[in-house]
């Protein structure tokens, strides 16, 4: 814990001299292997950060675990206010009260749980996009530029796999990072020093500058402990509940005997809005990866395109829905900035982008799993369908496909946008017991 407190007075070292002669804040990235405490240095350093009047820039890359949203998703937030000590992180805006301000995320839907799945390009893609709206922040907030950014990463790239070492060049550059914080593995040390120590800090959108980059040890917590894939599962659905229900709620009689002992005026009950929708009106999107336990499908790139958004107390973000032919495109920015970042977006060829639209009969396969509606039109192209960001998320409890029906659930009320919904099959998965 001395450890953590020390990497945060040099950090505050840092922004104090960033203030000074002008420059960005330090920009830090946090690596290291599956359980060594990656997520809760992140919130040490930002809750210190945010008590000293600080306002950091947390991003969080890893699919398996949400920031502020579900599981299967990167998400990118401004912390302007303390964290909440009972909800990690706290929460996003709902439709009940809140005792601790609530967050406004930033977020993008990446329905797998692995960063390399095809070749890595659909997550380096989002990363990219999610750098970019960083980028956009901290060029229009004073206090966020000199805070800088905090950078929370899967386990899973700690690991010795091909492409690992390039997946995590590629964040180091696309969010220009100053400090990477190795926790628990010698090894993952030995080659990030050899990669990235004193080295010139670089991003995408600018040449090198005379920052230089700096490689630091950390110790494993004392206090970590292995989590298996039965009480990770647990964990992704209880976001998921809360996500839809508010929280807490209790299971068995035993615990809710539990929460009515601890209860404190932050536990908040939430009622989604059931309706049933016509599969064959909505425009419903799929990534054709392939896994070992199914068949690639066929990608045809002409049937592509879509779905306002919504968050859980139903405010809207900033429209994402692109065409090449239409007006010069915007970036999503993070709440807060009076308006949109101007961006010039290189081309990708949608061919290249794995997804597919899923015709009618609804599959059967639905039921039980989340639908995320982006900013994105019918109408875009595979490219903007992957880079759009996420207005709310739909839970499909029932699937008739004689009739063309799904009933869903729906944080707010109200008619579903009409944008394009990818459906998160392979992640987060079946979320069976959701609704009765």
């Amino acid at each position: 814990m001395i450890e953590y407190a020390n990497v945060h007075f040099a950090l505050e070292t840092l922004r104090q001299e960033a203030k000074a002669t002008g420059k960005d804040g330090p920009r830090v990235l946090i690596l290291g292997p599956e359980d060594a405490g990656k997520t809760s240095l992140s919130k040490i350093l930002t809750a210190y950060a945010t008590k000293v009047g600080r306002q950091p820039l947390v991003v969080n890359l890893d699919p398996t675990e949400g920031m502020l949203s579900v599981p299967g998703t990167l998400t990118a937030t401004a912390f302007r206010t303390m964290i909440d000590v009972e909800e990690g992180w706290g929460s996003s805006p709902m439709s009940g009260p809140s005792a601790v301000p609530v967050k406004l995320p930033l977020v993008y839907f990446y329905p797998m749980q692995n960063p390399l799945e095809a070749d890595g390009s659909v997550y380096k893609s989002i990363v990219s996009r999610l750098a970019l709206s960083v980028t956009g922040r901290m060029a229009e907030d004073e206090d966020a530029r000199e805070t800088g950014i905090i950078v929370d990463t899967p386990g899973i790239l700690s690991q010795s796999k091909a492409g690992n070492v390039e997946m995590i060049n590629h964040i180091v550059t696309e969010f220009a990072i100053t400090t990477i914080l190795v926790i628990g593995s010698e090894r993952l040390y030995s080659i990030m020093m050899k990669n990235f120590d004193n080295k010139p800090t670089a991003s995408a959108s600018a040449a090198a500058s005379d920052e230089r980059i700096s490689v630091i040890k950390l110790s494993k917590s004392g206090g970590c402990v292995d989590r298996d894939a039965a009480f990770m599962k647990a964990v992704s659905e209880s976001q998921i509940r809360t996500y839809f229900f508010g929280n807490p709620i209790p299971s068995t009689a035993s615990a809710a005997l539990s929460l009515s002992a601890s209860s404190s005026s932050t536990n908040v009950t939430l009622s989604p809005h059931a309706q049933q929708l016509d599969f064959g009106a909505l425009a419903v999107y799929n990534y054709t990866i392939a896994s070992a336990e199914e068949d690639e499908d066929e990608y045809d790139p002409s049937q592509l395109g879509t779905g306002d958004a919504f968050l859980p107390g139903g405010s809207n973000d900033v429209d994402l829905g692109q065409t090449p032919q239409e007006e010069t495109p915007v970036a999503p920015t993070l709440p807060g900035i009076a308006g949109p970042v101007k961006e010039t977006v290189t081309p990708t060829g949608s061919s290249n982008v794995p997804l597919k639209k899923v015709l009618p009969p609804a599959p059967t396969a639905l039921a039980n799993s989340l639908l995320a509606i982006t900013h994105a039109s019918s109408t875009a192209s595979p490219a903007d369908v992957r880079d759009a960001s996420i207005m709310g998320f739909l839970y499909v409890a029932d699937v008739d496909a004689e009739k063309g029906k799904i009933r869903v659930l729906a944080p707010v009320g109200g008619r579903v946008p009409p944008r394009a919904i990818v459906w998160g099959k392979k992640w987060p998965g079946e979320v069976v017991g959701l609704v009765g």
